[in-house]
Formats: structure tokens, C-alpha cells, sequence
């Protein structure tokens, strides 16, 4: 590709939600010319997967995720796309009793949620409901449509829980939101995360590993195959790496300028999509400059803190004491006299080929407090947890090799698993993160209306604005056609700007179903709730 040589459409950013993009736009109008620049060393984005040590000579090694990994059969935009590129699933193990580390307490338990009392137990399983029930009357498209959308905007979700939360469960809460989320319910706005939860199906689906819900599979091999295939099929030449975009600039003629800070060299297109975070979006410069809204939404989306790890074992022992693997903490254990402990969420990571491992995330206040100090101590800390769970003689006998990734630290990421939204904020949200400005489009798994955050997310992001640019470039004798227009966001605005979903009471009835049920099994079979 030469200086200022003029392509038809540039994708800025190589992750699922760029690739797809461009992959879409290749299938449907082959003739285009379509170059995707990506500042990364790497494609994927958010995914990254990594061959790690599996025995003590280092001699084998096994692919592990380091980035985002799980999809579900539910998703209607990623399954789809792992069938065309032949990835294969697998579920994820949760078979036994899961532990809760709550109030420096671990205990196990084998329903949804924790029992750690019964007055935490019905708490818990009420706010869920009353939650699902808020989440339910959402409409993703336009959150601002919600029955009280100026309250919950002006709130956080720490507010939102507050009448309803006020014994052992609300470590719990908090536990969820850092895993969920990166952060803490005292920084979430309240209407962006019932938004987030409807996306994808309830706050429930977001939580739990059953079927369609969201850690349901994970993909055989690593899910940054996705992006890898997608390159193979656009065409590795038209995808370039380590070129940061520094400079956007939008003539008269309908032509876009994008220079990169690889000397300073600049490309021509006729349409531009942007599928790459907000935060990073913030110091590209535009010539005219994006309007208020734009800039406003993306200075007021901060992306979580979060840091995945991996414990590596020669052997499953977990599985043998009947436990799944499955450790929701609130921190409360706090060693070195720091103010927090690091786990906020393991699971079983035995991978496809079976190999036996333990994967887990540091999120909100556990992140800051944990990315600050040495790699050697968040180990030391962090085995100490898995002593704790399952014992420390065993997590020493079959320990192999521990591995992290701090997103905090990853180069144009800054931080996983997605960008939040500060109070106060979400009035510009449709149009700030989904609507084209000119020539520029904006694609990215924050973008979505479903799934927003997730793999399936970027695909739905990838697919609108690709059905954009393939709209804006038609000729006039051409005929529509339903598999593009019908996504672009013209016609999704169109069709729900002023859609809101209709408020259920059902969802209030379930919580005095579950509270009674609950109530009498542990009155006439205790050892169930054990």
C-alpha cells in the first residue's frame, strides 16, 4: 500500500468487531478496496491466547485464553460466525459445590447464588429478581426510553441497591459487579448497567455457566482464532499492524486523510469505521472536530480494571473432592496489611485437550490494590486463596505454572473486560457511541445492542456499521436488500426510538415463589441449602 494511495473504506482496528466489519464488507461488495490498520503488535483485541508451560520441563504446551473466552449458544451473532470459520465448542465444567468467600468465611454451596444464611439467602434472591425486573423494562437501543431513565441516570448502582441490600449479601453484590463489570458499584451508573444486563438477557445470564447463559462454552483452541481467521479471509496484506492512527481528517470532497504515527504517513478512503474502544478514541485528533455529544460519551466512559490469572496443574484435584472450581470472594481476606484481598472470581480453566487449570479475575477495588504491588506478591497472594479453598498441600504438590495478564497494562486497552459509564451520562448514549458523524462510522462490542461487551457484541457492532458503509456507497439503480439496511443505524433507530418495553409483572411474583420454596427446603431439607 502506498502513501495516500485511495482505498474505499479503512477499518481502525483489528479486533472482532473491525475484522468482522471488514470481513462483511468484503462478502457483500467484494469490489471493494478495504484496508484495516490496528496499533497492536497483534490482532484480537480484547482476546489473546497464549501457549502456556503444562509440564515441569517446559517441553508441552497448551493453549490458555488470557482475554476474553466464553460465548454461549444463545448469542445469535457469534455462534453463526464460529460455525463459518469451523471453531468447535466445549462446555464449561461445573459439575460439584461452588465456595463463597464471604465475611472471611468460605463455605460451599450448591444453588445459584450463596446460603449463607436465610435471611442473606432471601435478601439475595430478592434483589435478583427486583433487578431482573429493572433490567427488563430497558430497551438497549435507547436506554434514555426507560420508565425513570433521568433518576437512574443521575444514580449509581450502589444507590439502586441500597433499599434493598443491607445484610450479607451485599458483598455478594459487590463480588458481581467486579467480575462483571471491572469496578464498583459506588462508579457504575445505574441505568448503564440495567442496560448491560438486558443486552445480555438479565443480570442472571451474565453470572452463572447454564445453558445460555454467559460463561456456558468456551472455543477449542482460543477464541483470538476468530480474529486470526478473519485476517486469512480478508487477506493478511490488507491488514496492518502496529500502525497507530494519530490524525483523522474529513475534506469537502468526501474524502477522509487518516495519518498514523508511523511516520507520519497518511492514507485516503471514502468511508472510515473506528472499531476501537472509546478511551482510545479520545486522543485521536479530528479535523472538524467530533461533535459534543461524541466527545462527551467517550470522556465519560472509563474501562474496568481487571487482571486475569491462571494456576496450571498436573492434575484436577478439585474434581475428585467434588468441588466445580467455582469461587465467587468479596476480598475480605486482606494479607501484606493491604486493605483488600485479590480474588474476586475463580473458575475451573481445564482446557479442550485436558488439561487442568484454575482461571480466575482481580477486578475493582482488588485490581487498584493488587496491580500495585509485585508480580511475586500477588502470586504469594493469590496461592494463599487456593490454599485456603481447596489446600495448601495440594496446590503445592501439583501447582505447574502460574501465569497473569494486567489489562490495566495492555498498550491501546488500557484496562478490560468493557468501558462503564459515570452518572449522569447516558443521554448522549445512542447517538454518542452508535450514530456516523460524516464519513465516519463507529462499530466496537461497546456499541452493540446486544451483547454489549462481548464477543457476540463486536460481531452485532461489525455487522451495523459494515450495513452503513454499504448503504452510503450504493448506487441509486441498486435494490435494497433486508440483510443490510435492515441493521443500519438509521433504520434501528428508526424502528426503536421511541420502542419501550412493556413493564412485567410477572418478575415481582417470582421472588415470593423462590422465598417461600427456599423457606421451607432448608425447614424440611437442610442439607440441600448446605
Amino acid at each position: 500500500m502506498t502513501e495516500e494511495e485511495i482505498v474505499d473504506v479503512i477499518v481502525v482496528g483489528a479486533g472482532i468487531s473491525g475484522l468482522y466489519a471488514a470481513y462483511r464488507l468484503k462478502q457483500k461488495a467484494p469490489e471493494l478496496k478495504i484496508l484495516v490498520l490496528e496499533a497492536k503488535d497483534r490482532v484480537g483485541g480484547r482476546t489473546l491466547t497464549a501457549a502456556l508451560k503444562i509440564c515441569h520441563d517446559g517441553n508441552e504446551t497448551d493453549q490458555f485464553d488470557l482475554g476474553g473466552q466464553w460465548v454461549t449458544d444463545t448469542q445469535e451473532n457469534i455462534t453463526p460466525l464460529l460455525n463459518e470459520l469451523q471453531l468447535e465448542t466445549y462446555a464449561q465444567y461445573h459439575t460439584g459445590k461452588s465456595l463463597a468467600e464471604l465475611h472471611r468465611h468460605v463455605q460451599k454451596y450448591s444453588l445459584p447464588m450463596p446460603y449463607i444464611s436465610l435471611l442473606s439467602f432471601l435478601e439475595s434472591v430478592y434483589s435478583v429478581f427486583r433487578l431482573e425486573s429493572l433490567a427488563s423494562n430497558v430497551p438497549t437501543w435507547n436506554p434514555m426510553m426507560t420508565r425513570n431513565a433521568d433518576y437512574l441516570d443521575q444514580h449509581t448502582f450502589a444507590d439502586l441497591m441500597k433499599p434493598w441490600i443491607r445484610n450479607a449479601a451485599k458483598p455478594l453484590m459487590t463480588a458481581a459487579i467486579r467480575t462483571v463489570f471491572g469496578c464498583e458499584p459506588e462508579q457504575l451508573n445505574a441505568l448503564f448497567a440495567l442496560t448491560y444486563a438486558q443486552a445480555g438477557g438479565g443480570f442472571m445470564r451474565l453470572t452463572l455457566t447454564d445453558p445460555g447463559c454467559a460463561q456456558e462454552k468456551k472455543i477449542k483452541g482460543g477464541s483470538q482464532q476468530i480474529s486470526q481467521l478473519l485476517v486469512e479471509r480478508i487477506g493478511k496484506e490488507q491488514v496492518l499492524l502496529g500502525t497507530p492512527v494519530q490524525k483523522i481528517v474529513q475534506n469537502d470532497d468526501d474524502t477522509v486523510l487518516v495519518t498514523t504515527t508511523q511516520n507520519q504517513t497518511t492514507f485516503q478512503c471514502r468511508k472510515l469505521i473506528l472499531a476501537i474502544p472509546p478511551s482510545q478514541i479520545i486522543p485521536i485528533q479530528f479535523e472538524p472536530m467530533l461533535p459534543g455529544y461524541k466527545r462527551e460519551m467517550f470522556k465519560h466512559m472509563p474501562i474496568g480494571s481487571y487482571l486475569k490469572f491462571i494456576f496450571i496443574f498436573d492434575k484436577a484435584f478439585w474434581r475428585e473432592d467434588g468441588l466445580s472450581g467455582e469461587v465467587i470472594s468479596d476480598g475480605s481476606f486482606a494479607p501484606f496489611g493491604l486493605s483488600i484481598g485479590p480474588m474476586t472470581y475463580l473458575i475451573d480453566g481445564t482446557s479442550s485437550n485436558g488439561t487442568p487449570a484454575l482461571i480466575g479475575f482481580i477486578g475493582g477495588q482488588c485490581a487498584s490494590v493488587w496491580t500495585s504491588v509485585t508480580y511475586e506478591e500477588r502470586r504469594k497472594g493469590l496461592t494463599e486463596c487456593l490454599s485456603r479453598y481447596f489446600g495448601g498441600h495440594k496446590i503445592s504438590t501439583h501447582l505447574i505454572e502460574y501465569v497473569e495478564k494486567d489489562w490495566n497494562l495492555e498498550p491501546y486497552s488500557g484496562g478490560c473486560p468493557c468501558h462503564n459509564v459515570t452518572t449522569g451520562s447516558m443521554k448522549d448514549f445512542v447517538d454518542g457511541l452508535r450514530k456516523p458523524y460524516k464519513n465516519i462510522h463507529f462499530a466496537g462490542t461497546e456499541t452493540a445492542s446486544q451483547w454489549m461487551g462481548y464477543m457476540d457484541g463486536a460481531v452485532d457492532a461489525g455487522r451495523r456499521a459494515a450495513s452503513e458503509v454499504l448503504v452510503s456507497l450504493r448506487d441509486n439503480n441498486q435494490l435494497k436488500d433486508d440483510d443490510i439496511d435492515l441493521y443500519t443505524f438509521e433504520n434501528q433507530n428508526r424502528k426503536y426510538q421511541h420502542f419501550r418495553v412493556p413493564r412485567s409483572k410477572f418478575y415481582y411474583a417470582i421472588p415470593i415463589v423462590i422465598v417461600t420454596i427456599a423457606a421451607l427446603a432448608k425447614v424440611l431439607f437442610p442439607k440441600i441449602l448446605q
